[in-house]
């Protein structure tokens, strides 16, 4: 199936880095990808990442956390299947394809050698299964 991002998405991308651009922009046009994705949020100014630790959505505020760089090294992406899911039943798959498309770009010479992608389900606590970041 061929999927195509939202005019909302394209904006919310727009704000991170080239390599994570590139990235959710390959992930999305393969046809092995398993769901549409949508773009939840690219970068956060200081109140919405405060509001967002506020809320427990984030445990870090401004200016701590990868959302809050310019240009964003941070994305969160979740599954869009007859709407946001927000079931992990559907981020494993998801996951999985875009390890592997990261590993092809990384293959091809496409992204940033010094770069390394985290997804927030791998992490032990605080599992943030939409969110993805580059670090160095």
């Amino acid at each position: 199936m061929s999927y195509r991002y939202s005019s909302r998405s394209k904006q919310r991308l727009s704000t991170c880095h080239p390599d994570l651009v590139l990235l959710f922009t390959e992930a999305l046009a393969d046809p092995a990808c398993p769901s549409d994705i949508s773009i939840l949020e690219g970068f956060r100014g200081r109140e919405r990442q405060n509001q967002m630790k506020a809320e427990g959505k984030s445990q870090l505020g401004w200016p701590l956390s990868r959302h809050n760089q310019v240009p964003s090294m941070a994305v969160d992406a979740a599954p869009y299947v007859g709407g946001i899911s927000w079931d992990w039943d559907y981020y494993h798959p998801l996951a999985r394809h875009i390890k592997q498309v990261w590993k092809r770009l990384q293959t091809e010479g496409r992204v940033s050698p010094s770069h390394r992608l985290q997804w927030g389900g791998d992490w032990r606590s605080f599992k943030d299964g939409p969110h993805w970041q580059l670090d160095t």
